[in-house]
C-alpha cells in the first residue's frame, strides 16, 4: 500500500509541477484513504461471501463511529491493521449469528452485560490516542463528550426498540457487540493483547511499515 501510494504521490506531483517535498504528504493522505477503502470493501466481501453482510456493516458503523471520537489501539502497520479488521468483524459475525440462538434470558443478559461493559468502559478510558492518532489536551473534553452522547444515545436507542418489540433483533446484537468491540480497544487489556501480538509477530521476522 505504501509503495502503491509512494508512486501515485509520485505522479500527481510530476503532473502538478508540485516541489518534490510534497510527495511525503500526499502519499500519507493517499495510504489513509486507499487503505481504509481497501480495509472497508475486504470487510464487506466477508460479508457476502459469508451471508452476514447485514450483521458486519451494523457493527462497522458502530465502531467505526465510536472509534473517531473515543480513539483506541491500533496494530503498527497497515496488514496488520487490515488482517486484524477483517478477523474481528467477521468472527464477531459469526458471533452474532450465534447469540440470535439464545433463549429469551440469555438475550437480555447478553445485551446488557454489553450494554454495562460498554457504558463502563467509554466512561473510564474515552478517549485515548496512539502513536498513530495523537489526541491534543485541549481537545480531549470535547472527545470525551461526543463519545459519551454518542453511545448513551446508541444504547438508549437499542433498549427502547428492545423493549418496545419485546424480543431481541439481529441489529441489537450487532451494535451491542460492535460497541462493545470498540469499548475493549480503549481498555488496559485491549492495549496489551495488542503489544502481545506485535511481539509474538516482530519475533516471526515481521517488518514494521510506516503507516497504518
Amino acid at each position: 500500500m505504501k509503495n502503491l501510494c509512494d508512486r501515485l504521490a509520485g505522479l500527481i506531483v510530476r503532473e502538478s509541477a508540485r516541489e518534490d517535498a510534497d510527495i511525503e504528504v500526499i502519499s500519507y493522505g493517499l495510504q489513509g484513504i486507499l487503505g481504509t477503502a481497501a480495509e472497508v470493501g475486504l470487510i464487506i466481501l466477508s460479508g457476502i461471501v459469508l451471508g452476514m453482510l447485514k450483521e458486519i456493516l451494523v457493527m462497522s458503523a458502530a465502531f467505526v463511529t465510536v472509534r473517531l471520537m473515543a480513539g483506541g489501539v491500533h496494530f503498527s502497520t497497515y496488514n496488520r491493521c487490515l488482517a486484524s479488521s477483517v478477523l474481528i468483524f467477521v468472527s464477531a459475525g459469526l458471533m452474532v449469528r450465534l447469540v440470535a440462538l439464545l433463549p429469551g434470558f440469555a438475550e437480555t443478559l447478553y445485551l446488557a452485560f454489553g450494554s454495562l461493559f460498554t457504558s463502563y468502559c467509554i466512561y473510564r478510558y474515552s478517549p485515548r490516542d496512539n502513536p498513530n492518532r495523537l489526541i491534543r489536551e485541549e481537545e480531549l473534553p470535547k472527545f470525551r463528550r461526543a463519545s459519551i452522547i454518542t453511545v448513551g444515545l446508541m444504547l438508549a436507542a437499542v433498549w427502547a426498540d428492545y423493549l418496545t418489540k419485546g424480543t431481541a433483533e439481529w441489529y441489537h446484537y450487532s451494535l451491542v457487540t460492535g460497541l462493545s468491540l470498540e469499548s475493549f480497544t480503549l481498555t488496559d487489556s485491549g492495549y496489551l493483547l495488542v503489544k502481545y501480538i506485535e511481539n509474538k509477530l516482530n519475533e516471526g521476522g515481521g517488518v514494521r511499515n510506516e503507516k497504518s
